[in-house]
């Protein structure tokens, strides 16, 4: 781990309404550090998500964003992939009908960047090859597992000269143990090459077995930071305990599980779609 930021949020509020979402929200993160945040259901991962994903209007919404020490205003996917930051969203963003090197490369095909087929496979290849995913770039993608889909979408994360990956509840279609060990595998291949990483999940066990450090995040605002020299489960899962006392009015749609339709996610990290 590096002593050099990627990124910084300081004094982030978000508000729906009279209910905030997110409230006086501070944090940062180092090269390499594999930041865990943990929180319940509706305690404001999505929304948090959406802002350093450039998904976030304007409206209700105060506070800064730094990116390697310089003021970033996101706006958009776009905005975001050109401060380095991969978004991997929850729900599997996979063109089946596509080769796996194409769903590697389909924002850069989209921006007619790559246009060679031979040229995407072997960027494709060198990509898979960080994060352990190791088929062949020219099978179609319709054939792999959970775990081989979210590998596949971090693969995409790196192409764009990435600095930070934000994972977005990366156990969620996961069928067993082992192929959540395939993607702690590939986020400590990303430490390991500086490359910062925001692992966002609803469940200790994981954040306790893959961060470096935890920030708990509970009813919009975090409560907790511990080192991992200070993990503590039994506290973390005490600390989630949202206090809000009967329904707040802020559903966390995404939390909730509500079906959007698998293109979702991808299509808007390279059209703008605020959705």
């Amino acid at each position: 781990m590096s002593d050099r930021t990627v990124l910084e949020l300081e004094h982030i509020t978000k508000s729906y309404g009279e209910v905030a979402a997110l409230s006086d929200v501070s944090l940062a993160v180092r090269g390499g550090e594999i930041h865990a945040i943990l929180g319940d259901n509706g305690a404001g991962k999505t929304t948090l998500l959406k802002l350093r994903a450039g998904l976030l209007p304007p409206e209700n919404l105060s506070g800064t964003i730094s990116v390697l020490g310089q003021g970033a205003v996101i706006r958009s996917p776009r905005d975001a992939i050109k401060f380095g930051i991969g978004i991997v969203p929850r729900r599997p963003g996979i063109f089946p009908g596509l080769t796996i090197a194409d769903n590697i490369v389909v924002g850069k095909e989209m921006q007619g960047l790559i246009v060679n087929q031979a040229r995407i496979r072997k960027e494709a290849a060198r990509l898979m090859e960080i994060v352990g995913l190791r088929l062949d770039p020219a099978d179609k993608a319709q054939k792999l597992t959970p775990a081989q889909q979210r590998l596949l979408m971090i693969t995409r994360a790196l192409s764009h000269e990435t600095q930070l990956v934000v994972l977005d509840e990366p156990a969620a279609f996961l069928t067993s143990g082992q192929e959540l060990s395939q993607i702690f595998r590939a986020v400590r291949t990303l430490a390991e090459r500086d490359i910062a990483t925001l692992y966002m999940t609803r469940r200790p066990t994981e954040a306790v077995q893959i961060g470096d450090n935890i920030s708990v995040l509970r009813d919009g605002k975090i409560v907790v930071r511990a080192a991992r020299v200070d993990f503590d489960e039994t506290a973390l899962i005490q600390q989630m305990q949202s206090q809000r006392i009967g329904d707040a009015g802020y559903i966390d749609y995404d939390d909730l599980g509500q079906p959007r339709g698998w293109l979702d996610g991808i299509r808007s990290l390279f059209t703008g779609n605020r959705g």
